[in-house]
């Protein structure tokens, strides 16, 4: 019999590549002691695709590994409405659409302000504090 998982973590661009910047493993800084599923949106990935195509020389670098590691750590992709015109607002509607708690794992204030004001749990990395 297989126990679920505890939890899923939404992960976001900026904490993608806050944490393939730092060597970080996706998995270990996500988890935080507790069986989870980790999970993007499409928006996330063709954003990295984006910046792994278009971006500065050290972003689409650091866009490559983070694509990489979302298929070495079996990232479930989460697919989000079509006419969603922001990827923050993607990630939102799946935080808040699905019937299971989801977190959230972002570097981003804004996304994180909003997330906390409507109920869904945040994680937080930032750059300064590994």
């Amino acid at each position: 019999m297989t126990t679920n998982p505890s939890r899923t973590v939404l992960l976001d661009t900026s904490f993608i590549l806050t944490l393939t910047k730092s060597h970080r493993d996706l998995r270990d800084a996500a988890t935080l002691g507790a069986r989870v599923v980790l999970a993007t949106t499409d928006g996330v990935v063709m954003e990295l695709q984006r910046l792994a195509r278009n971006g500065s020389f050290q972003s689409k670098g650091l866009a490559r590994i983070a694509l990489s590691e979302l298929e070495r750590n079996k990232v479930e992709v989460r697919e989000t409405h079509p006419a969603t015109p922001k990827v923050d607002t993607g990630i939102i509607a799946v935080a808040l659409g699905d019937r299971r708690k989801i977190d959230v794992g972002t570097v981003d204030r804004q996304l994180s302000r909003t997330l906390s004001t409507l109920g869904v749990p945040v994680i937080n990395l930032h750059p300064k504090n590994r």
